[in-house]
């Protein structure tokens, strides 16, 4: 295997390691700040910039892969009815080689487009993962404060009740009060009726005391 075909399958088996490394089930904390990581980073930045340069590389080894196949394929057709096995032989080995290198490299190219598509995928969960737990903070705040309102309405609604007690209590005596007042209003002018029907019982008397020496 020639020396860029070595550096395709290096990359290949790079790609199946990353990949295998996405899948893998770790923490959810640890992968969070890798992917946080791997995305923010300005050095994966540059990393990324230089991969798209690979993967040019790797594109035109495959599309001249191609061509090779396609080219064995044809001088296989048009040299095996005049030649014997040697020339089957090689033209087998070279279209073993072309095939070989088209499959490494398109391989290669599949496998960096489900790599990159995974780990963008994977990256946006982490961040709805993210937005429902501030989501569920929130929902689980609200709901605290709606418990704490609803406790507050039930404490004011205790003292308006015990409020209205106090107010009825309060206006029952002052009924009471004015029942009082009504009765001593009375029990007085009562009172001073019978004062002045006495002083006129005893002026009359009085008089007819008066009346009957007058006579004697």
């Amino acid at each position: 295997m020639s020396l860029p075909y070595t550096m395709v399958f290096a990359l290949l088996m790079t790609e199946m390691i990353v990949f295998l490394f996405l899948i893998f089930p770790l923490p959810v904390n640890w992968r969070r700040g890798l992917l946080k990581f791997l995305a923010e980073s300005p050095l994966m930045g540059s990393i990324q910039y230089a991969m798209k340069i690979v993967f040019i590389f790797v594109f035109i080894l495959f599309v001249d892969s191609l061509n090779r196949v396609i080219k064995v394929e044809e001088i296989g057709d048009s040299t095996l009815p005049h030649h014997g096995h040697g020339a089957e032989a090689s033209v087998a080995a070279r279209r073993f080689y072309a095939q070989r290198n088209m499959y490494l490299t398109g391989f290669t190219l599949f496998l960096s487009l489900i790599l990159n598509r995974t780990f963008f995928m994977i990256l946006d969960l982490l961040k709805s993962e993210e937005k429902m737990e501030v989501i569920k903070k929130q929902a689980s705040q609200q709901s605290k404060e709606y418990e704490r309102a609803l406790e507050s309405e039930t404490k004011l609604k205790k003292e308006i009740t015990e409020l209205s007690e106090i107010v009825a209590s309060h206006a029952g005596a002052k009924r009471d009060l004015e029942n009082l007042k009504k009765q001593a209003k009375q029990q007085q002018e009562e009172y001073l009726r019978m004062a002045d029907e006495n002083n006129a019982m005893e002026m009359k008397l009085m008089g007819d005391k008066k009346e009957a020496k007058k006579d004697i």
